[in-house]
């Protein structure tokens, strides 16, 4: 941790980024509590607090004031604990249950890949610029975020999409905050127009229940954070193996969620005791901090070379992206209290990670009740469906066009 005076840039190191992130949860958190329009739409709490720095150190670095060099790495950590979590929800009495949901789930993240990707694509066309750039900016940021853009962007650059990668990056970011803004409030706009409920049902299946009901046991909180992180641990080879299939980027918390599936129903099997208060209260307190570190350390300054083509691109798929979940996704997923549930986790997938997903969907549920299936089924089985898709979409399509030249 240290202060550059020649380019006034601050180093905060591990502890001090960490500690940021979390008064940042605090942050938007209060906000949230005093400004009701984010409590009825949905907005998530990290991502108030987060977006607020980033807006605020962005623009001073872009004057030249000042700038902030994090150290974000516990943030990729907390995320591969918090989809370990996400996978043990993955029980076969949830499977049973939501079976009927797999195949909606799995067609309309296919039809999203496709729709973001060509209309991006002839986006980029009718601007002028090279059509990957508009796979990149499309279905490359939005569905598959920056890991993918980052990816793809040195291939895509050596078939002469000049600037993929740096454009594909910038959108993603900026992808990322509209799906953060816009999935809660377009599911709360269909549970008010259909005046949906939550199933009174699923409540008890909440792990938990709510924290008045529930009081953690401090030595099962250690055994469950331990387990956890030996789960996650045990999903690198998982990994190792995914990411050997061809055309296929894999995101490295797929191993961790693989993993916390695979424990969990082997736990069962064996009758294992699994302290699921616990689990939940370590799946949680991993998203916030996690969603908050994410978000606060995304540096804005990075769009600013390529701010127009590349946002009017942004907003019609965003728009487009919004019809399609309203209209078409609702529908796919049975039109009732999940479906919406669901459609705000379709947005935050299909335009930011499966992190966004499960924050969209939190915040929906903290105020209009809970939804097992689209907590634990949706986020893990929609990411899984997007990071086969996407890769194979944007790997595939090129060629097949006779695009690169």
């Amino acid at each position: 941790m240290g202060f550059d005076a020649a380019t006034s840039t601050l180093t905060l190191d591990l502890l001090a980024t960490t500690g940021f992130g979390c008064l940042m949860v605090f942050l938007g958190k209060a906000i949230v509590r005093r400004v009701k329009p984010f409590q009825d739409w949905g907005i998530p709490a990290p991502v108030v607090g987060g977006l607020l720095v980033a807006l605020i150190l962005s623009y001073l670095k872009i004057t030249g004031l000042f700038a902030v060099q994090w150290t974000s790495t516990l943030g990729s950590h907390l995320m591969n604990l918090f989809f370990t979590c996400v996978g043990f929800g993955f029980s076969k009495t949830l499977l049973e249950r939501g079976k009927k949901f797999c195949a909606g789930i799995a067609l309309s993240v296919l039809l999203l890949v496709l729709l973001q990707g060509l209309l991006g694509m002839f986006l980029a066309q009718m601007l002028g610029l090279h059509p990957l750039l508009g796979i990149q900016i499309g279905t490359g940021a939005l569905a598959g975020g920056v890991g993918t853009t980052s990816a793809f962007g040195p291939v895509y650059e050596g078939m002469g999409a000049v600037g993929a990668t740096e454009i594909g990056v910038s959108a993603a970011t900026v992808g990322m905050i509209l799906g953060s803004l816009t999935g809660g409030p377009l599911a709360v706009m269909l549970i008010k127009r259909y005046k949906l409920k939550a199933d009174p049902q699923d409540g008890a299946l909440q792990a938990g229940g709510s924290e008045e009901k529930t009081a953690l046991d401090t030595g099962k909180l250690l055994s469950t954070i331990c387990m956890i992180t030996i789960i996650a641990a045990c999903g690198i080879p998982i990994y190792m193996l995914l990411s050997m299939i061809p055309y296929i980027e894999m995101p490295y918390f797929i191993g961790c969620l693989f993993a916390g599936a695979i424990a969990r129903n082997i736990l069962e099997a064996f009758h294992v005791d699994i302290h699921l208060p616990e689990v939940e209260t370590v799946e949680h307190i991993s998203l916030d901090i996690f969603l908050a570190i994410t978000i606060m350390t995304m540096d804005l300054s990075r769009i600013t070379n390529a701010v127009g083509p590349m946002l009017i691109i942004l907003f019609v798929v965003t728009i487009a992206t919004l019809v399609f979940t309203y209209f078409i996704g609702f529908r796919m997923y049975h039109g009732d209290y999940n479906a919406a549930c669901m459609c705000a986790g379709l947005i935050g997938m299909g335009m930011g990670s499966g992190s966004n997903a499960v924050a969209n969907e939190r915040a929906v549920m903290d105020k209009y009740g809970y939804s097992h299936i689209a907590w634990i089924l949706y986020p893990a089985f929609s990411v899984l469906c997007v990071d086969i898709f996407n890769p194979l979409f944007m790997s595939l399509v090129p060629g097949f066009l006779g695009l690169g030249g």
